[in-house]
């Protein structure tokens, strides 16, 4: 079966596909984007991401030209009809095709695409190769709660954390971390989840908040506040979260091991009280 593409409120085949070249997403980067996890044919936290596709949508002032629910039910299904299980939904938004100037166009067009991937099973809690991430930089735009698609600056970073060996760049500055290239980080200190606050270089992961509500019922204090890189590298644990990849537990920060390079207790903890929501919400 050909893959599926939803474009504009139709399914076609993704070979059948056309977007205007003077799209604005391909010319400014000018739109935004989410990514759901599908478990069991299920998107897990669907109302979540879309909430966060419109705060994405109005912090670049951008009128989503699909209806919610009409967005909500083409999603669903495109999922039906691409016959992935366990994989994810790209969907992207951008303020469609219009003659190339940097002032909007008085009346925007609009273009939103989605499709549906297979991803590899997630190890189990505690289980596979733990990560190895790369301290980098933060030259980023001061606007990184906005799921923006302008991630160059992401892709840099993370092209050279790979090119030298490491599975993930994180983003330093000023002494301190904020987030990775494509995901959260987190810190366990003397028991205690530590992370830097969302804000203008920490988007808001929704795999973050489900983390957040876990921890809450596991009695896990967490502490949002500016985390230092010479905390992290002598963090009891480190592990990363993002919705492909749920969590992450970290082996190596730069050279230097962390928790004796084996996954810790409490990001396992963490792990498996996710994977029951997951198996609540999708009767997986």
């Amino acid at each position: 079966m050909s893959e599926l593409v939803y474009i504009n409120g139709e399914i076609i085949p993704m070979a059948d596909a056309r977007i205007g070249v003077e799209d604005r997403g391909y010319q400014f980067a000018d739109g935004v984007y989410e990514v759901f996890r599908l478990y069991n044919g299920r998107p897990f936290t669907f109302k979540e991401h879309l909430d966060r596709l419109e705060r994405s949508a109005a912090g670049i002032k951008l009128a989503l030209p699909t209806p919610r629910t009409e967005l909500e039910a083409g999603l669903l299904k495109l999922v039906d009809r691409s016959g992935v299980r366990e994989g994810m939904i790209y969907l992207q938004a951008t303020r469609g095709v219009a003659p190339r100037n940097h002032v909007f166009p008085e009346s925007p067009s609009g273009t939103v695409v989605a499709y549906c991937r297979p991803l590899p099973p997630i190890p189990n809690p505690g289980e596979g190769e733990g990560a190895k991430l790369m301290a980098v930089p933060d030259e980023r735009w001061k606007r990184c709660w906005i799921k923006s698609i302008a991630l160059l600056a992401n892709v840099l970073a993370k092209n050279e954390a790979v090119s030298q060996g490491y599975d993930e760049a994180v983003f330093v500055e000023n002494g301190v971390v904020t987030e990775c290239s494509a995901s959260n980080v987190f810190a366990i200190i003397n028991g205690k989840i530590v992370t830097h606050p969302v804000g203008s270089k920490v988007l808001p992961g929704i795999t973050r908040e489900v983390l957040f509500q876990c921890a809450a019922e596991l009695k896990i204090e967490v502490d949002e506040r500016t985390l230092m890189e010479s905390e992290a590298v002598r963090a009891q644990e480190l592990f990363i979260t993002s919705t492909t990849r749920e969590i992450s537990w970290v082996a190596r920060w730069n050279e230097k091991y962390i928790g004796q390079g084996r996954c810790g207790p409490l990001t396992a903890k963490l792990h498996r009280a996710i994977q029951q929501r997951v198996r609540q919400e999708t009767n997986g």
